[in-house]
């Protein structure tokens, strides 16, 4: 019995604390993800849904102003969870095998995770993706679009459509991990 109880107090004792993680920044009402059906966001009377920008990291290893991409083109940004979600690789893998349509409708296709640069080098060569997955490991761009599940570290599964400029034209963020908008609806999205 006491030797039992010595072991629990090892155990215990050895057990890693959980990480600790910097509070969450307060999110203003329009940044607060929805919960529900997909949502189009449409422009209201003097004003629209602006992107934020943000710096991400490519897979390789270059920073990106993640706005430079849609100053000049519409952009579908869709943001997975990681490397090792079924959802999110299957995910990737649709949108890439129907990057054709994309091209045809103008719209460049770019995922930004949590993963690292050589997770990332690992996604695209094992689907041979023909668009830039980019990194995001402080959460910093996931939190501004209020797509972050802070307390497990990841992203919530969401795809935005931006149009050039930056006015977002679609967005649908996923409250569980197979929450997320078929490759046909996203092409729907696009106009």
């Amino acid at each position: 019995m006491r030797a039992a109880l010595v072991v629990l107090s090892v155990m215990v004792a050895c057990t890693p604390a959980p990480p600790v993680r910097a509070p969450q920044p307060e999110l203003t009402e329009a940044q607060q993800p929805p919960m529900t059906a997909p949502v189009v966001v449409r422009e209201a009377a003097g004003g629209s849904d602006i992107a934020p920008g943000g710096m991400v990291t490519s897979a390789q290893n270059t920073n990106v102003e993640l706005a430079s991409l849609w100053q000049d083109h519409r952009v579908v940004l869709v943001f997975y969870r990681g490397h090792w979600c079924p959802y999110c690789q299957h995910q990737l893998d649709d949108l890439n095998k129907h990057f054709g349509d994309f091209e045809q409708k103008g719209a460049t296709i770019v995922a930004v995770s949590v993963d690292s640069i050589a997770d990332q080098q690992k996604m695209s060569q094992k689907f041979g993706l023909r668009f830039q997955l980019y990194s995001d490991p402080q959460l910093a761009v996931i939190t501004k679009f209020g797509v972050d599940d802070y307390a497990a570290g990841i992203s919530r599964p969401a795809v935005f459509v931006i149009e050039k400029g930056g006015t977002i034209a679609y967005k649908r963020v996923g409250d569980r991990p197979d929450d997320r908008p078929t490759t046909d609806e996203i092409l729907a999205a696009i106009h």
